[in-house]
């Protein structure tokens, strides 16, 4: 049985050239994700005001609303905001444990609590429901049009993976004519992998019959390995999408590691990776074509965690070379020794390798030898090792989209990393909240990437002034840090799936959802209008806690300033009937096998629940050059605090026998439908 199922080894990627792997064989060599210096992190401590040092702008005056309508100037850019977590006491008591199945469950509940002090506004969880779905039915569409091709006005602008496979194994068939029958043996090996894809994929390949034989067993065989072969995720929305799983899983060559770990380098897995290269050396058009698919995974998610054949290219000079297996693993593995890891651990030949993350290279780098220690929670030791400094998660030249989705999570386990940070005073139980945050978002990003990697008043004539007290008013959670990196993410997905897609493609292409419809703007439209809505947001937010807006020069030259800001108000008047944020966010995504037991483990949403928030200014830190707004006739009363409902996610992680096939949506779905508690959920799942 496999030790792990999906490496962790980086590698380089560039959008639409040739060097889209220039060093990929610095996998072997790249600086390790663990700073070796680094000390464990210690337990959230409440903030200390002596080191908040907000700085005073004259010029930084915002405006808001409070009660009556009453809506005041004031000057916020020297103010600290103490955010904790607070009690749930009184008829809050019964949310306490509770969890929803949907958002809409939970607002609706909420409707009958809120108030005047007690608001529900959208928490960071929240913003990321609007983005999930989006992500999913942008990959989704990826998927579809990657495999099928894309025309526009009867002008193909992206060849299809299918087509391109039946080329590259007509290519690797037709170098058995010059063929000696020892090097026949390899091509025909490469050939019936290639068949097997395409099998999996819906297509009849033009195979010899023994050939044919061959293919039609081991795409059986894969078929019936649940583990590495059942859609998930969005994979289920649609029978195209379960093919192309399917397909392009059995490219990434899991069979190397699954169901028993075999040699990487051993003479048929260099012979079969040398014969795909050679028929690719043969064509020029057919090399671009796999080294433009392979820039796309590598942006779409991450660099890569296994080898793609062409790593051998520059042993190669013709079919003589498939005499000799063992003199190209000699000079591959002299020039680039591998890591002293197990079979399972180590990179191996893919024609479509499956893409690293930082999380999975250092549980990898850990627990590939001897496993997950009973007790472990790689959840908690992921958190533990980003907070302690032994991962960085900045993303670096060749990072993809996963990176920097990862990225956006940083300031929530280090928190002083945001400029937000001097003027929020963040309890420990604040704290701990945003550790809550990072590891429903994480699950969710990860889903999304399950195949590829290894969220004005009146006043009557002569009547006495109304009277509005001033509190912290946050449009939504307060960490302009997050948004600020999201967009950011959006912004470079946008500009790398253009580069190696095609305007054209982004420019007609619809997002899939998961009910079968297709989205109403095309993904270029979207991409800018979630980037547009998240920088909104940055900017709200950031007024909201008195800091100044980040934004670099060409990000405001690309998205203005005011379009920004209307889309996130626009956005916030309607949240709650956004129908993204409706959908339900029930999740499950396998995460790491552990090799002692046989166990694949899970990070799980199995709920969304609801928790309060208690913001107030610190005495002697409170907004300056307060008064009436022009037009208004209210006076400013006490400086007091707000409290607010935010709907947040549960989280879990599980462990399932590998023998057990992963859960689709929606078995997870049903068996959260079946039980009241998240420990109840738990056990269902683990005794399945």
């Amino acid at each position: 049985m496999t030790r792990r199922l999906a490496l962790v080894l980086g590698l380089a990627a560039a959008a639409g050239s040739s060097a889209c792997i220039p060093d990929f064989l610095d996998v072997y060599g790249v600086d390790s994700v663990v700073t070796e210096n680094a000390s464990n992190a210690e337990e959230p401590q409440d903030d200390r005001i002596e080191d908040k040092h907000p700085e005073y702008d004259p010029a930084r005056v915002v405006e808001e609303t409070f009660d009556h309508e009453c809506r005041f100037s004031l000057n916020k850019s020297a103010t600290v905001t103490k955010l904790d977590i607070a009690p749930l006491e009184g008829a809050d008591q019964e949310l306490a444990g509770r969890i929803f199945g949907t958002r809409t469950a939970a607002f609706e509940h909420l409707d009958g609590l809120t108030d005047d002090r007690n608001r529900l506004i959208p928490s960071m969880e929240v913003v990321n429901g609007t983005l999930k779905p989006f992500n999913d039915g942008l990959y989704a569409a990826i998927e579809l049009g990657a495999e099928d091709g894309v025309t526009v006005d009867e002008v193909e602008v992206y060849s299809g993976k299918r087509a391109f496979l039946e080329d590259l194994l007509a290519g690797v068939l037709a170098l058995e004519a010059a063929a000696t029958p020892a090097q026949a043996a390899h091509l025909r090996n490469a050939a019936a992998d290639l068949g097997a894809a395409l099998i999996l994929g819906g297509a009849t390949p033009a195979l010899p019959a023994d050939v044919q034989t061959q293919a039609e067993e081991r795409a059986a065989a894969f078929a019936a390995a649940a583990l590495i072969s059942r859609p998930v995720g969005f994979y289920t929305w649609r029978p195209e999408l379960e093919r192309i799983f399917r397909q392009d899983r059995f490219l990434q060559n899991y069979q190397v590691q699954h169901p028993s770990p075999l040699d990487p380098y051993s003479d048929a897995e260099i012979g079969k990776a040398a014969a795909v290269a050679l028929a690719l050396r043969a064509d020029g058009g057919l090399l671009d074509r796999y080294e433009g698919y392979l820039a796309l995974y590598a942006g779409l998610t991450n660099p890569f965690a296994n080898l793609p054949v062409t790593v051998l290219l520059p042993y190669l000079t013709g079919l003589e070379n498939l005499d000799n297996p063992g003199a190209l693993r000699s000079r591959l593995l002299a020039d680039h020794p591998p890591p002293d890891l197990p079979w399972a651990c180590q990179p191996h030949f893919a024609v479509f390798p499956s893409s690293r993350s930082r999380e999975t290279t250092y549980f990898d780098e850990r627990y590939c030898s001897s496993g997950v220690p009973s007790g472990v929670n790689l959840m908690d030791e992921l958190i533990d090792a980003i907070r302690s400094g032994r991962i960085d998660l900045e993303p670096d030249a060749d990072s993809g989209w996963y990176d920097y989705q990862t990225y956006a999570l940083e300031t929530l386990l280090l928190p002083e990393r945001g400029s937000e940070s001097q003027h929020l005073l963040l309890t420990a139980a604040y704290k701990k909240k945003l550790m809550d945050t990072f590891r429903s978002i994480m699950t969710q990003n990860r889903e999304t990437h399950v195949r590829q990697l290894e969220t004005g008043g009146f006043a009557g004539i002569a009547a006495p002034p109304t009277r509005s007290d001033v509190y912290p008013v946050f449009p939504a959670e307060p960490f302009p840090t997050f948004y600020l990196r999201t967009a950011r993410a959006y912004r470079f997905l946008g500009t790398y799936l253009a580069a190696v897609l095609g305007p054209e493609f982004l420019g007609h292409v619809r997002r899939e959802t998961e009910d079968g419809t297709t989205g109403a703007e095309t993904l270029d439209a979207e991409l800018r209008a979630k980037a547009a809505l998240l920088y909104g947001l940055h900017y709200l937010t950031a007024d909201a806690v008195g800091m100044a807006p980040e934004l670099l020069p060409e990000e405001t030259a690309e998205f203005p300033e005011a379009d920004c800001r209307t889309a996130a108000r626009t956005w916030l008047a309607g949240w709650r009937t956004d129908a993204d944020v409706a959908r339900d966010p029930r999740v499950i995504v396998p995460v790491q096998m552990d090799p002692a037991t046989g166990d694949v483990i899970y990070w799980a949403i199995p709920g969304v629940r609801a928790i309060k928030a208690r913001a107030e200014f610190v005495e002697g830190y409170e907004p300056r050059d307060v008064g009436p707004a022009p037009g208004s006739s209210c006076e400013v009363g006490d400086f007091v605090p707000m409290e607010y409902y935010l709907v947040v996610e549960a989280f879990a992680e599980v462990r399932i026998p590998f023998t057990t096939p992963p859960p689709t949506r929606d078995e997870f779905r049903a068996i959260c439908d079946a039980y009241d508690t998240v420990e109840e959920i738990v056990a269902a799942l683990e005794a399945r």
